[in-house]
């Protein structure tokens, strides 16, 4: 379980990885469909190989959230994940938004992955991560599915705006996340934002890692580090192949998807070599929810039209 890390004057930060392959992702679910999967060539074992040696080259440790039908297919990149010291976490099984599933069917999707999961890496799955982030007010139900199915941390509330997922009002830092009032809570790991002019940039990683300079996500990292809060990183190893074949997406879709995959592994080397504590989330999970218990819990119902949490410093 958690190991107690003492708070210090160098906040934690966590590099994290979905681990899902090119032909899974939300843009692909109308072009493909998960019907077609098999159609298309396997490439996260490759893609997962590089990662791990990136972060064997810098010696760092981090957070997987994997795909229950990746462990299904490619039991042995969960292995190698876990033999190299990663933590191994959930992101559900068959890559499937919230908004498409019920709590009776997330409850079964979440339940399959955590146990096949803890199968193959011989260790509790105690974290959870949802695909595009879709922990939203509209899906408020799933946090207490999440608590019921015996996770201890939740990563999928995104506290920025977008036309998918994302809760503007939710805090930047750990905080304890309430589906509805009186309802249970979890512990919510949110992504790294850069706030400035009143707003929360998403410089975390992803597609933002890729389209954006470089320089949003070091000032993200930077302003999060003046104010002594939590800084978690997030990327997909498709994101690092720039051979992958090409699916028929939108226009939008594409940008989105093939966008600066040549230049990606030099950035996240880049990253990587950032001096900073760098830990797993669940090194840390003592010191998350320390921060987390400083506020009253966040009711995630109520998000909708509550207005935007404002940090205690601009940074």
């Amino acid at each position: 379980m958690s190991q107690a890390v003492a708070p210090t004057s160098s906040p934690p930060r966590v590099l994290s990885i979905d681990v899902e392959d090119y032909f899974q992702i939300e843009s692909a679910f109308a072009a493909i469909g998960r019907d077609n999967w098999h159609a298309w060539e396997p490439r996260v074992e490759r893609n997962v190989e590089l990662l791990l040696s990136l972060f064997h080259r810098f010696k760092r440790r981090g957070t997987f959230f994997c795909l229950g039908y990746v462990a299904q297919k490619h039991p042995q990149v969960i292995r190698r994940i876990a033999e190299a010291g990663h933590e191994i976490a959930s992101h559900g099984s068959m890559h499937d938004r919230l908004h498409r599933l019920t709590p009776a069917t997330f409850r079964d999707d979440l339940l399959a992955s955590k146990h096949l999961l803890e199968d193959q890496c011989q260790r509790p799955v105690i974290g959870y991560r949802a695909p595009t982030f879709s922990v939203t007010p509209q899906t408020a139900w799933a946090v207490d599915v999440l608590v019921e199915s015996g996770f201890a941390y939740d990563a999928s509330i995104f506290p920025v705006r977008h036309p998918l997922y994302g809760v503007p009002s939710a805090p930047d830092r750990p905080f304890m996340a309430q589906g509805r009032p009186g309802g249970a809570t979890i512990l919510e790991i949110p992504p790294l934002t850069w706030r400035i002019a009143g707003r929360n940039l998403p410089v975390a990683g992803g597609g933002y890692f890729r389209l954006l300079p470089l320089w949003f996500m070091r000032r993200g990292l930077a302003q999060a580090t003046r104010q002594n809060r939590p800084a978690v990183l997030y990327f997909h190893p498709w994101e690092f192949d720039p051979a992958m074949p090409r699916m028929p997406l939108s226009r939008t879709g594409k940008l989105r998807t093939y966008t600066g995959l040549a230049k990606a592994e030099n950035r996240l080397a880049r990253i990587m070599a950032t001096p900073g504590r760098w830990v797993r989330i669940v090194d840390a999970l003592d010191e998350f929810r320390a921060i987390a218990l400083q506020s009253p819990p966040f009711v995630l119902a109520d998000a909708a039209s509550s207005t935007p949490h404002v940090p205690p410093s601009a940074g």
